[in-house]
């Protein structure tokens, strides 16, 4: 269904840019600065949207790259936070079992020295 939506949107806008470039076939004169073009009006609307077009995309990409770079630092810190933690779950048990072999032995030893 999306696909449908997108492909009527896209003739849509076919349809509607073809309407825009037979409405401006003027020719139109360009002021560079040091030369003046004559060109259609539609090839410097197009031009200037192509050109837009690169720079978001420009931008966007390295927008997504950085975002991507840290996507990939965080993930790397969180494998080491994780493994910090189970090596800290595994020292609280070895000094739980350290504890508790210490209260065995506390009581043994109070029975010795009472006798």
């Amino acid at each position: 269904m999306k696909k449908q939506v997108a492909v009527i949107c896209g003739i849509i806008i076919v349809f509607l840019l073809a309407i825009f470039v037979l409405l401006n076939m003027e020719d139109t004169a360009i002021n560079f600065g040091f030369a003046t073009v004559k060109m259609p009006l539609i090839l410097v609307v197009l031009t200037n949207l192509l050109i837009g077009a690169l720079l978001v995309f420009l931008f966007s990409s390295v927008t997504s790259w950085k975002a991507s770079r840290e996507s990939k630092s965080s993930q790397k810190e969180i494998e080491a936070l994780k493994q910090e933690k189970a090596d800290l779950l595994k020292q609280i048990e070895s000094l739980s079992q350290t504890q508790k072999q210490v209260r065995a032995k506390s009581p043994q030893e109070s029975e010795n020295n009472n006798k």
